[in-house]
């Protein structure tokens, strides 16, 4: 402008750069040209640049919206946590706990979860329903007791051939009377797969001068082959002669069970030169040792390991508990201290309690074996005077 209104020589020597200039200031006027398409460009980049500030500015909100609520979930979650346990020490206040081993009393000095893990055998019809419904044995019984006071979990080993009181229910779910046989026989009785879990449940709970039992998880024999595939394959070293059943299992050989191996290992017995339960316990231990060693792997490389192998077992399981309660049992027990699996000491003979007109091995408990192993597991503290 001032070079249009100047007309002096000075201004004329730069009167066509002022006019370049105010051609690209005001493009409106159809004087468009080069000068003008640099500054559109120069735009456009600002404008570009702008809106990736404001992209990288909403993805930094939205990262940051997610971990707080991810938080807010944490926070939630280690509430509800602490409200169980709240509530937990409140009903144990409240109702403490005590159980009678060896004519003795004793009480629990803090809380503590328990829950039956039942492996069956075929000899039942558990696929029928109504009066053609009969249970199977229960051919592997363990007690996982879980104790969150002092983060420590364990395994008690129950031999099934160990006779005790059995109730011999009728199909209504009543009691008919009751007998001293085999534990096994208890998961036989029942209108159904819950009632036979509930009686063995009530059976074991018995057995231990009334310990409370939180839960059960019953699972088919048949799906230990599938315990071995999920996890790629159990390696033991074994501590028996299986070469009868199969020419590869050797005495002292250490393999990677193949599906069929795993099952011939934690189910075979009367092939065995030693055809007695409590052998077979140990072989299941061992299996069991070398396939906790690999899930716990696995969750830690994967957070739904666990529930992936739950849901391929449900066609195989029967429990009361649920799918939530079980994985969070099974996250606490990651960061516990394993006492391992513990075995009650007793006999075992040929006798003939199942009145079936053939004789079977019987186990007896050795009463100061099993308070011995209840206190490796339980915080037991003797009543005085009882």
């Amino acid at each position: 402008e001032m070079c249009i209104r100047d007309r002096s020589k000075s201004c004329r020597g730069t009167h066509c750069a002022c006019k370049e200039i105010w051609r690209s200031v005001h493009p409106e006027n159809g004087l468009s040209d080069q000068g003008g398409t640099a500054v559109n460009g120069k735009k456009k980049t600002m404008r570009a640049v702008i809106e990736i500030i404001i992209a990288v500015l909403v993805i930094i909100a939205v990262y940051f919206i997610i971990r707080g609520m991810d938080r807010h979930d944490v926070c939630i979650r280690q509430a509800a946590t602490e409200n169980e346990t709240q509530r937990v020490w409140k009903e144990f206040q409240e109702k403490p706990v005590s159980i009678k081993l060896h004519k003795k009393t004793w009480k629990f000095a803090h809380p503590v979860q328990t829950y039956l893990f039942i492996g069956t055998d075929k000899s039942g019809n558990e696929d029928a329903e109504g009066e053609e419904y009969h249970g199977s044995m229960a051919d592997a019984l363990m007690l996982v007791v879980v104790d969150k006071e002092e983060k420590t979990y364990g395994i008690l080993q129950l031999n099934r051939d160990t006779i005790t009181e059995v109730p011999m229910l009728l199909q209504d779910g009543s009691a008919n009377a009751s007998a001293q046989m085999q534990l096994c026989t208890a998961h036989w009785y029942g209108k159904d797969k819950a009632a036979s879990c509930d009686n063995t449940v009530e059976t074991v709970s018995k057995m231990l001068g009334g310990l409370p039992i939180d839960g059960y998880y019953a699972l088919k024999m048949d799906a230990m082959p599938l315990l071995n595939h999920e996890v790629g394959g159990v390696t033991v070293t074994l501590e028996d002669d299986m070469t009868k059943l199969d020419p590869a299992m050797k005495k002292g050989a250490t393999l990677t069970l193949t599906d069929r191996q795993a099952e011939l290992l934690m189910q075979s017995r009367y092939a065995m030169d030693d055809d007695r339960n409590t052998q077979r316990m140990r072989r299941q231990q061992i299996f069991l040792n070398a396939f906790m060693k690999k899930i716990k792997k696995q969750n830690a490389g994967d957070v739904n390991a666990t529930v992936k192998l739950y849901d391929r077992l449900r066609p195989y399981a029967t429990t009361d508990i649920k799918m939530n309660d079980l994985t969070a049992l099974l996250k606490d027990m990651q960061g516990y201290t394993d006492k391992g699996i513990i075995t009650i000491d007793g006999t075992s003979k040929i006798g003939e309690k199942l009145h079936d007109g053939k004789k079977h091995w019987e186990f007896y408990m050795d009463e100061d074996s099993l308070e011995t192993s209840m206190k490796q597991l339980y915080p037991l503290v003797q009543e005085k005077g009882k």
